[in-house]
């Protein structure tokens, strides 16, 4: 039976707010003994979670008292990295009440807020092969998702997202904008962009995606904008496609084998291994026969390692692994890698990659910017909702064409029977446009 608290979550529309979006109200229908507040901020670049730390911890703490009351966790578990000093001060002096907590202070090196190595890390324990973390007893959830669990409790829709916008920007910062706001808005309110051949990333400069800025808006799950170079590392990978990628390491696989050996998967147990793989791409392409020896492509989790930093000649593992997961899914093939026993790699301690050394690989360590949290002071005259921002069936639209909306009005509900999340508008408005992937909704 579904509590009043998971109820208000529901309709408040709270997913994760860092990575796939999960809906909240689900992940937190479980009963666990661990719950960890992933503040890792994974990626370099990006600063929301430290920040909603240093200034807000207070509605974190709520929301982490009503996460682990629902879930039932006895031991809980804030994991913020080391280097993070202001945002550890403002945890340790605040003032705690009936909720005690553990502070875990992680190293500084790339993926730890990846859900599997951050149990790890944490716990000890390893989570199975193509498994989550429920599988062990663990619930891992984000800073600023508690923050909204607080916000859903006290009636408040997640209608606004902390977005940190950096790198080829005049003025780098973080703010808090409505959702659905147009991404071109938030770059000119940082004084625009340096330069032309400009390519801008939604995410980090690891798993990010590109996007049009012309077109597109600030999502649930929107954690930053990225602007880099054309001719930057990230773009350049970004743009390749599957038979570029498939031709080159036929050409130029040198079976080293680093791809596999930095891989943060294969260093925890997992039979995940790219550099087999890619040297199997002599003969250019894959057979059915081929894709399904191939099975351990599920296991990949997308962290971008093996093509952005470990491999000397620039090949994309990743891009075929992925690839590979849309051919087993063609030919039928579930993942069959799950094993449940699994013991680290030897030299997996002498082998995380250091947020310092992937900056430089990136070239991205001239962005120094600490991107400051400030106020967004510009009306917001349009905004985009998207029916698919989250994990699960895509949201399906409560309002027609010319519905008058107030801000937090339902705008988007979820499909009946289906896992999803409501969402809601982030302006006064009518709706001018319904399309089958977005709404719009502008302030005339």
């Amino acid at each position: 039976m579904i509590s009043k608290e998971l109820d208000m979550i529901m309709e408040a529309g709270v997913v994760g707010a860092g990575g796939a979006g999960f809906p909240t109200h689900a992940k937190l229908d479980a009963s666990v003994k661990t719950l960890i507040i992933n503040g890792a901020e994974c990626e370099p670049l990006i600063n929301v979670d430290k920040q909603i730390l240093e200034n807000e911890f207070d509605r974190v703490y709520k929301g982490m008292k009503i996460a682990s009351s629902l879930l039932g966790a006895k031991r809980i578990v804030l994991a913020v990295k080391e280097k993070n000093k202001m945002a550890i001060e403002a945890v340790e002096v605040f003032p705690k009440d009936s909720l005690e907590f553990e502070l875990e202070k992680l190293g500084d090196f790339y993926p730890v807020g990846d859900e599997q190595v951050l149990v790890n890390e944490v716990t000890g324990n390893f989570v199975p092969e193509g498994g989550i973390p429920l599988q062990v007893g663990v619930v891992v959830i984000n800073v600023e998702t508690l923050l909204n669990v607080a916000g859903a409790v006290d009636g408040k829709k997640v209608i606004d997202k902390y977005v940190t916008v950096n790198g080829e920007v005049e003025n780098p910062m973080t703010f808090l904008v409505p959702v659905g706001t147009p991404v071109k808005q938030l770059i000119e309110y940082c004084g625009g962009i340096k330069g032309e051949d400009v390519a801008v990333v939604d995410g980090g400069p690891m798993m990010g995606k590109l996007i049009d800025i012309r077109n597109y808006a600030v999502k649930k799950t929107t954690k930053s904008i990225l602007v880099f170079k054309e001719d930057s590392v990230m773009a350049r990978n970004r743009r390749r496609g599957i038979s570029t990628d498939l031709k080159r390491a036929q050409a130029s696989c040198l079976s080293c084998r680093m791809c596999t050996d930095l891989c943060p998967r294969y260093l925890l147990g997992h039979e995940l291994y790219p550099d087999e793989l890619m040297k199997r791409l002599y003969k250019g392409s894959f057979s059915d026969e081929d894709i399904r020896n191939f099975d351990f492509s599920y296991l990949c989790c997308d962290c971008g390692l093996c093509e952005l930093y470990a491999c000397v000649v620039d090949l994309s593992a990743r891009s075929v692994l992925n690839h590979l997961k849309g051919e087993l899914a063609r030919l039928g093939v579930n993942n069959p890698h799950t094993r449940n026993e699994l013991t680290s790699n030897e030299f997996r301690e002498f082998r995380k990659v250091p947020i310092s050394r992937l900056k430089k690989r990136l070239e991205i360590d001239r962005y120094d910017s600490l991107a400051p949290l400030v106020d967004f002071n510009s009306k917001v005259d349009s905004i985009k909702l998207y029916l698919s921002q989250h994990l699960g069936a895509p949201s399906i639209p409560a309002v027609e064409e010319g519905s008058e909306v107030k801000r937090g009005d339902l705008a988007v509900g979820i499909s009946k029977g289906k896992l999803g999340a409501s969402i809601h508008s982030s302006i006064d408005g009518k709706v001018t446009k319904i399309r089958d992937d977005y709404i719009i909704i502008e302030n005339k």
